[in-house]
């Protein structure tokens, strides 16, 4: 049988559009874990009875509300430490200029197996992360450092891809000062290197160390790396699209408005667009058709041969809506 390419390398010869692929967070839990405890947490059937309810809860909480959540696996620096959560919660538009995500940090004696004590105090029960109703509390909570942190995906046994191209972008992010994570599987084999950039919420996709690094420092315009932006995980995928035209638009600038968008589907298939984020003077709104384009047909996954349509989309002409300050 024929070695099979990476599938990000048939990605990119595609010239696959990667924007509207980030999913859609209102909050993100990053679980500081040993790389060996990585398939730990993701074999299902090892679960314990704990963790299984922690989620179904969750499973519930999504239902119910609507709103996903991201888990994120990120080694420490120093591995065999206690467990150790970052929560970031989204920004609301009406919540001043601010944009993206607020970061908060815990710190607790538990051991890495606890993990799901981790993503229940911080998704399901945060009262628990003052102290709740347990004495004394398990958390401790401890200032969380300014700057961006950029979670490059390194997981080569889930997909050959995410370890050829991930580690060299986590290692020449490490080597120029910006501080990174080696981080498990969230998605997008196909995009590796690919990466989450919190708090902005940016997603990433086909880096190269080069790149990385400038994307990191904003050495660049967004212009000249939106082929390269999956998406604010903020707002809904397709929403994306009319998010990243007016980053380019307006510059980096653009992340620290919050935003939120809404999405109606018009029975050819087609969609329309509405955003509004904060501005100086008030709130700005925006409106767009995102069009459905011809489809790809790409491999998911390094490890296999089989492809799938990969949906494309347009994005038509962006109008300010009345009242736009």
């Amino acid at each position: 049988m024929p070695r099979l390419n990476l599938c990000a390398d048939d990605s990119r010869a595609a010239g696959e559009d990667p924007i509207g692929t980030a999913p859609h967070w209102a909050e993100v839990t990053v679980l500081e874990l040993d790389v060996p405890m990585w398939a730990r947490l993701r074999d299902v059937n090892a679960w314990t009875p704990e963790q299984q309810a922690v989620f179904t809860a969750l499973r519930g909480k999504v239902e119910a509300s609507g709103a996903g959540f991201g888990l994120l696996m990120s080694a420490p620096a120093t591995p065999g430490q206690p467990l150790r959560v970052r929560h970031y919660t989204l920004s609301a538009a009406g919540d001043g200029t601010l944009g993206g995500y607020v970061r908060r940090d815990y710190a607790s004696d538990l051991p890495q197996s606890e993990w799901a004590r981790g993503l229940h105090d911080t998704l399901l029960d945060p009262s628990a992360l003052t102290g709740g109703d347990r004495t004394g509390g398990d958390w401790t909570a401890v200032p969380a450092p300014d700057g961006p942190d950029l979670h490059v995906c390194t997981h080569g046994t889930v997909d050959a891809a995410c370890g050829r191209y991930g580690v060299p972008v986590y290692q020449a992010l490490g080597g120029a000062g910006v501080r990174a994570w080696r981080t498990g599987h969230f998605g997008g084999h196909r995009f590796a290197a690919t990466a989450v950039d919190l708090p902005s919420g940016l997603l990433w996709a086909h880096l190269t160390p080069e790149l990385a690094v400038q994307v990191a420092r904003r050495e660049v315009t967004p212009a000249q790396v939106a082929g390269h932006l999956r998406g604010h995980a903020g707002l809904p995928p397709l929403a994306q699209l009319l998010d990243r035209h007016l980053l380019v638009q307006h510059g980096w600038d653009w992340l620290g408005r919050a935003r939120h968008a809404t999405v109606e589907t018009h029975p050819d298939g087609d969609h329309t667009v509405t955003l509004t984020a904060s501005g100086p003077h008030g709130p700005e709104t925006y409106r767009a058709p995102v069009l459905t384009a011809a489809p790809l047909h790409l491999r998911g996954s390094s490890h296999s041969g089989d492809t799938a349509p990969v949906r494309q989309f347009t994005l038509g002409t962006v109008t300010a809506c009345a009242g736009h300050a």
